[in-house]
């Protein structure tokens, strides 16, 4: 028998192909899997270190199929200890996000910023930069079929990423069919985006090359897309009872994952993949088949053969759990070393990060009268509806609104909104219902897609405030060092 740098003794084995449990033990040699056997170790086995473990789970490392690192508010670095914390050690990222603000120089310092983690960062190629097509938002970045292809060349970069102008591509815009056709050549899987197809208009998408899709699923969405050969990627705000007990039906549930799409730093306090997991146990699913889709399958599907179990062969990256739910893991492995205990990371990340690149200026100074309707009196327009705060979901509404002093009175509860591009000097005021908003102001440079800047308000001068704020934030040179996407 071969020796052994690990030997873990005394303990459970998750087994994700299999959803068991069974006592046993796990011999580990060179940052991978030797022996993952039933029972106890034979004896005279030799190892350089014995971890007898008292009954303890021994699990699969968490792979995270869909996310934006992005969302969470920090540096990649930052990002890795924040979620291997938390059972996470592998994810596919897409940053979109920072493509839509710096190009194909945004996507290279992401990915030089990610080689030395000690979390296995794999990169999806950005799709859709900019994301919809003029005249509907301004861009400020621009990836050609060439850049796509040239990006997909990249070390671990495995996927296209998500597709989102699925309209488009029903039409047969010609960069998606030559970014597609990159992405097969290069034998890398191709990342959907479908929240509001079905019937044909979803089969004409799927048709031209898409695998998966990650969006709000309901039963019926879910169903259709398991019978069309999609990938279901379940983030949280897709999990119902309803999606769950439609899960547990399903004869072969292999195209089924769960994901976590986007976490903000609040939630990222509390778990990352690990809560997504948790709350599909919450609503029924059985721990071994929440882990199955949170590890093997995911590595399944993203060709990562090497990964996704506690198997031999396998890159030995694992958790240490009392049980299957006991979230964060005592311990958790990448590679065979130890990367974070207790809840705390313990990996050496590396403090440097690459200078990120220039990116299009924040727009500004502001006065208040950039941000009064420039009408008065009784008028027809044209309201953005939030009609779900949890989704983000909004509607178009056409209804008389009374304006005073560049201020909408009536009806009550109108909010003014005004983007304003970073290039070209574009701008737009409109009107906003239902964000629950009494006085003060938001601006946001984080603006999903393209990231111009965003300001929503009851008042010009708040409003007007709170974008010189962001405007001289935006505006420092040379860039700070922590500034990414927007």
């Amino acid at each position: 028998m071969r020796e052994l740098d690990l030997l873990l003794r005394g303990g459970k084995i998750l087994d994700v192909y299999r959803l068991r449990i069974f006592r046993g033990w796990v011999g580990i040699a060179g940052g991978k899997f030797v022996y993952v056997e039933e029972g106890n170790p034979p004896a005279g086995i030799d190892a350089r270190e014995v971890y007898d473990l008292g009954g303890a789970l021994i699990a699969p490392g968490l792979i995270d199929a869909h996310m934006h690192v992005e969302s969470s508010l920090l540096a990649p670095r930052r990002f890795a200890a924040a979620v291997l914390s938390h059972g996470t050690t592998c994810v596919l990222a897409d940053p979109h996000e920072i493509a839509n603000v710096a190009g194909k120089e945004g996507v290279r310092w992401f990915w030089e910023a990610t080689r030395a983690l000690p979390l296995r960062v794999y990169l999806a190629v950005p799709s859709s930069v900019p994301p919809t097509e003029a005249p509907l938002e301004t861009p400020n970045a621009a990836l050609s079929p060439e850049d796509v292809a040239e990006l997909l060349g990249l070390p671990d970069a495995i996927a296209l990423g998500e597709v989102m102008d699925y309209r488009g591509l029903a039409r047969g815009t010609g960069r998606y069919a030559a970014e597609i056709a990159a992405a097969r050549a290069a034998r890398c899987t191709v990342e959907g985006h479908a929240p509001a197809l079905s019937g044909t208009e979803l089969s004409g998408y799927i048709s031209h090359g898409i695998h998966s899709d990650h969006t709000l699923m309901s039963p019926g969405k879910l169903a259709e897309e398991i019978t069309k050969g999609v990938v279901a990627m379940l983030q949280e705000k897709s999990l119902s009872p309803e999606v769950m007990e439609l899960v547990r039906s399903l004869p072969d549930r292999s195209r089924c994952l769960l994901v976590t799409d986007d976490v903000p730093p609040s939630r990222l306090l509390e778990g990352h993949l690990s809560r997504v997991l948790l709350r599909a146990v919450e609503l029924g699913l059985p721990p071994e088949e929440a882990f199955a889709m949170a590890t093997a399958r995911p590595a399944a599907y993203l060709g990562l053969r090497h990964l996704g179990a506690v198997a031999p062969g396998r890159e030995a990256d694992f958790l240490l759990m009392d049980d299957p739910t006991s979230f964060p893991p005592r311990i958790v492995y990448v590679r065979g070393q130890k990367v974070a205990e207790g809840g705390k990371c313990v990996a050496r990340i590396p403090a440097h990060i690459p200078a990120p690149p220039a990116h299009p200026p924040i727009p500004g100074p502001f006065s208040a009268d950039d941000f009064s309707l420039p009408v008065e009196g009784e008028v027809e327009a044209h309201v953005v509806e939030v009609l779900n705060r949890e989704n983000s979901l909004t509607g178009l509404a056409r209804i008389t609104v009374t304006v005073r002093d560049g201020l909408p009175v009536r009806p009550r509860g109108l909010a003014v909104v005004g983007v304003f591009a970073r290039r070209g000097g574009g701008r737009c005021l409109g009107l906003l219902r239902g964000l629950g908003m009494r006085e003060g102001a938001i601006a946001t440079s984080f603006a999903h897609d393209s990231h111009n800047l965003l300001v929503v308000g009851r008042s010009p001068a708040d409003m007007a405030a709170a974008a010189n704020v962001v405007h001289r934030h935006g505006a420092r040179t040379p860039p700070l060092p922590r500034v990414r996407g927007g």
